[in-house]
């Protein structure tokens, strides 16, 4: 599931992303200034499970995202991805 709020964006809808993508759209209209990612291993329901095409006990990573821009929210979204077929990696430097 993911949210945009029309406060911020209210042409939202009606955009082409076949030539741009919703990123890039939200930047132009509410520059993204803080985001927000908390992930956590889960077992899908069985609604999930079926969009998914997995079986009941395989687990699944879910990402909660949230962005601003200044003080004002722009999206909050709720990812599901199979466990099997996603890895999460970070890298940083000094």
């Amino acid at each position: 599931d993911r949210f945009v709020n029309a406060l911020v964006a209210p042409e939202y809808l009606q955009q082409d992303f076949t030539q741009q993508t919703p990123y890039a759209y939200l930047n132009q209209v509410a520059p993204l200034t803080e985001g927000e990612h908390v992930v956590e291993a889960i077992l899908a329901d069985a609604a999930e499970c079926k969009l998914l095409q997995i079986e009941p006990s395989e687990p699944c990573l879910l990402i909660r995202r949230r962005t601003w821009s200044g003080r004002q929210p722009v999206t909050a979204a709720r990812l599901i991805h199979p466990g099997s077929r996603h890895s999460l990696e970070g890298r940083f430097s000094k």
